[in-house]
């Protein structure tokens, strides 16, 4: 999958490093690193609203920032897909799931069941894991382990997604998940 990925001339162009935008981000686990890059045969990052932008088409739908595809096996990769979300806390209304769920919407129907179907659902490769996580910290709450996070968001206008219905793709079942910036993602 990797390289089907890197060889596809519409999804070359939208590789990335890293997984970040106005600030917040997400880390990639020293395992899937080398010297400073990912590694070419464990990881690739794709810029998912790179390519649902208005250079590339006219009305383009909502999408979510990144999709992180890691192989974990042979012939076995996990997907996780992140939304980045840098919002004040006057703003939160922004991570109601009437507006965020259109941006996974999108990429679980058409970018990875349609347009690159021939990728994602090939049968000859197993999904081991699917995350999707809305990254942001719209309290402005200081960094914590991931659990502290978790336990804080029973709280708070975030707790909706804990209760949201779950997304299928290709057997695997995941909701959308509030992650602190900087979440780190592996294997």
């Amino acid at each position: 999958m990797l390289n089907e990925i890197t060889n596809h001339p519409k999804l070359f162009g939208l590789l990335r490093q890293s997984c970040e935008e106005e600030g917040i981000g997400v880390r990639i686990c020293d395992g899937l690193m080398k010297n400073g890059q990912l590694r070419e045969d464990a990881i690739r990052i794709i810029e998912i609203d790179a390519y649902y932008s208005s250079k590339n088409m006219p009305n383009p739908p909502p999408a979510i920032d990144c999709l992180i595809v890691i192989e974990t096996g042979k012939d076995a990769f996990g997907l996780t897909l992140v939304e980045l979300k840098n919002v004040s806390p006057t703003r939160k209304a922004d991570l109601k799931p009437r507006a965020i769920r259109p941006k996974f919407d999108t990429v679980i129907e058409r970018f990875l069941s349609r347009e690159f179907a021939d990728i994602f659902l090939d049968e000859g490769v197993r999904i081991s894991h699917l995350r999707l996580w809305l990254v942001t910290n719209p309290y402005r709450w200081p960094p914590m382990p991931e659990e502290a996070y978790r336990k804080k968001l029973e709280n708070v206008a975030l707790k909706m997604y804990l209760l949201d219905k779950p997304y299928r793709f290709r057997n695997k079942t995941a909701r959308i998940e509030p992650r602190p910036p900087d979440s780190e993602v592996r294997a």
